[in-house]
């Protein structure tokens, strides 16, 4: 995931993962990257089981789980933005 986001032209410290699945909460994990999971998505456990930083049930909540995670892991540069 880290070298997928450096190709992109990214930033690790500024990403966020969101998946459905134990595999990308584990790849968000991995990465070191915070993560979103979908409760609607095709995981036979249920994602609030899985250790996500936040599950949300529609994509209309997905813009304040990102930003909340990413405020929270970098509070200064956050509030610049």
């Amino acid at each position: 995931m880290r070298r997928t986001i450096a190709r992109a032209g990214g930033d690790a410290d500024w990403a966020v993962m969101v998946g459905d699945s134990i595999t990308d909460i584990a790849t968000a994990r991995g990465a070191g990257v915070p993560v979103v999971a979908v409760d609607y998505g095709y995981s036979q456990t249920p994602v609030t089981e899985l250790g996500a930083d936040r599950v949300v049930s529609t994509l209309s909540a997905l813009p304040n789980a990102v930003f909340d995670l990413l405020r929270a892991r970098r509070p200064a540069q956050a509030a610049q933005q």
